[in-house]
């Protein structure tokens, strides 16, 4: 990953797509993207240990399972949600 695409959605856009479960429902992988890279994203990237970072995908998790409103159209199944963090985790670098 380069620097430039840290905060890119497309880049994150395109490895949420992957996974078959949510790649039809663009409207929802738009929006838990948006929020992974506008929220959790920049914790993730200053956490400095292990527990830290593992709070932090735990709330990202809670958040992409938790029901559907008005305001979050779509909401994930626990295995969805954890194939999604897995993904995600690929490219991340781990804290120091």
């Amino acid at each position: 990953m380069t620097e430039e695409d840290v905060f890119d959605l497309t880049y994150w856009m395109k490895i949420a797509t992957n996974i078959p479960e949510i790649s039809n429902d663009l409207e929802g992988v738009e929006h838990l993207v948006g929020r992974f890279v506008g929220q959790y994203l920049p914790v993730l990237l200053r956490v400095t240990n292990k527990e830290a970072q593992d709070h932090a995908w735990l709330a990202f998790w809670s958040y992409a399972v938790a029901p559907s409103t008005n305001r979050k159209p779509c909401n994930l199944s626990s295995r969805t949600a954890d194939l999604l963090i897995a993904e995600f985790q690929k490219v991340l670098p781990e804290p120091s």
